[in-house]
């Protein structure tokens, strides 16, 4: 008997569920970081108030976990978890209005009142959540969506870049001016988007040569996961993204200038 509780104990540690505690990829906020890491991203802070005990909260772990690794990285939102039920913990839960566990909020990073998330607790819920919340285009698994980096009004313009009556210096020039009236975290997209422009304004022939070694040389870094980080990642996909953009509008240009044609 004594051999069998021996092996009985490590075997019923095994059968213990993990909890968020044990959440990957999520910032631990506790009452002496909540106040610094909830400031560090630029947009705000998807956090889970839990308590160890908590058997929902050991159910969402693995979701979170997953969640918290498509934002690893990201300075516009990080996702987090605090254990509520601690002690030091306890005035920031009641702070915020924590009443049951868990209890899931966005906190913004600028001090405006924290949204309240009610939603459905599934990976693609919260990452839509999280998109709205935070400008992100993130999609299951950490990868980014087709419209990453896509800048609404550039991509206007580019619509009109290839028009048969379309003055090409002149939406460059639009472009210029409304590059510098975006957010500092869009400049670098909305920069990409003008280069782009410059290159059809000087040649187009050269433009499309360039678009297509531009679109073959992203190709090959981003399939280089393991050397290159996960954010220089996104950056590669969301350039994939613009260049798409250019390359779409070209070909429906072309194909309503071969639809006219065929009608002459």
């Amino acid at each position: 008997m004594k051999i069998s509780s021996f092996v009985a104990v490590p075997l019923l540690a095994t059968l213990v569920a993990a909890g968020l505690e044990d959440a990957k990829y999520s910032t631990v906020l506790t009452a002496s970081n909540f106040k610094k890491e909830i400031k560090t991203p630029s947009v705000g802070t998807l956090t889970a108030f839990f308590a160890p005990w908590c058997g929902h909260c050991k159910n969402l772990e693995s979701t979170w976990t997953k969640v918290a690794m498509a934002f690893d990285g990201d300075d516009r939102c990080r996702v987090a978890h605090l254990d509520a039920d601690n002690g030091d913990n306890r005035p920031i839960a009641q702070e915020y209005g924590v009443s049951g566990y868990p209890t899931l909020k966005f906190i913004y990073s600028n001090g405006k009142p924290a949204l309240t998330y009610s939603g459905a607790r599934s990976e693609e819920a919260l990452l839509q959540y999280l998109n709205e919340n935070c400008g992100t285009a993130k999609l299951p698994g950490g990868r980014l969506s087709d419209l990453a980096g896509r800048i609404p009004s550039l991509d206007k313009l580019a619509s009109s870049f290839f028009g048969p009556a379309a003055s090409r210096k002149a939406l460059y020039e639009k472009a210029v001016e409304l590059t510098e009236h975006l957010k500092s975290e869009s400049e670098a997209l909305a920069s990409y988007y003008v280069k782009i422009m410059a290159k059809y304004v000087e040649s187009a022939e050269g433009a499309q040569e360039w678009i297509k070694k531009e679109t073959e040389r992203l190709g090959k870094l981003g399939a280089r996961k393991g050397a290159v980080a996960g954010k220089k990642l996104d950056e590669l996909k969301m350039k994939q993204n613009i260049l798409a953009a250019f390359t779409y509008v070209k070909e429906a240009a072309e194909d309503v200038v071969d639809h006219i044609k065929g009608e002459l």
